[in-house]
């Protein structure tokens, strides 16, 4: 009872801290396990929770703060993202139907590089109509064909190269040998790190805070219009 006592009197830091840490989890975990980004969907609950059991029963204190919480999560996970994704290595592959497939991108990040794009497969059909194509949305699309790209075979694997220059902007690399063949592979990040995370911010508002904070504004405005019935029927 008296830690009851203690954390309902001191509500405001423990509700805050236990809510970012939780959240911080869903969003790190999520990086290595992707399935588990649906729990970010448990976030409000758990907020709502939280308040509910640490005696924060009044409807402004519940909107703002959790707002708040929210904005938090989202400026740290945005953090936590944009920082272990322009770390990559840049390196993906991938097993199609048996043929194996690899494209790797160096150096994966940084402004205004010289980007190497590294493709290599087992294919052994011809690769002759197979083609590199590079795009950004709204920035950039060039798509290489395989006669256009250095290559050499050795030990029954093929690999390609091919450097380029790009104007600043978000990536995507895809190689397609045939409609049922193709790996595409996030990168190269051609921009500075603080433009990647602000990518991140808004990505994440977008995809996934926007929506949890709906829900969580729905969820104590149900709950205050519950309470405040049950309070007349008295």
């Amino acid at each position: 009872m008296q830690a009851r006592k203690f954390l309902t009197d001191h509500n405001r830091i423990f509700i805050p801290l236990i809510s970012i840490l939780y959240s911080l989890l869903v969003f790190t975990v999520s990086i290595v396990y992707a399935f588990l980004l649906v729990l970010i969907f448990s976030i409000p609950v758990i907020i709502f929770l939280l308040m509910h059991f640490f005696g924060m029963y009044k409807f402004r204190p519940r909107l703002f703060g959790g707002l708040v919480i929210l904005i938090v999560v989202l400026m740290i996970a945005a953090g936590i993202y944009s920082t272990y994704f322009y770390d990559l290595n840049g390196q993906h592959s991938q097993d199609i139907q048996g043929t194996s497939m690899g494209i790797n991108i160096s150096p994966f990040s940084g402004v205004d590089k010289n980007y190497n794009i590294t493709v290599t497969t087992n294919y052994t059909g011809s690769l002759n109509s197979s083609y590199l194509y590079i795009y950004s949305e709204g920035v950039y699309n060039k798509t290489v064909n395989y006669s256009s790209i250095n290559h050499t075979t050795k030990n029954g694997i093929t690999t390609m190269y091919y450097d380029t220059k790009l104007p600043s902007g978000l990536y995507d690399v895809n190689y397609t040998i045939s409609k049922n063949l193709t790996i595409t592979s996030p990168g190269p990040v051609n921009v500075g790190r603080f433009t990647f995370y602000e990518f991140y911010v808004f990505a994440l508002t977008y995809e996934y805070i926007a929506r949890i904070g709906i829900l969580y504004v729905i969820g104590i405005v149900v709950a205050y219009f519950i309470g405040k019935n049950n309070v007349l029927k008295k």
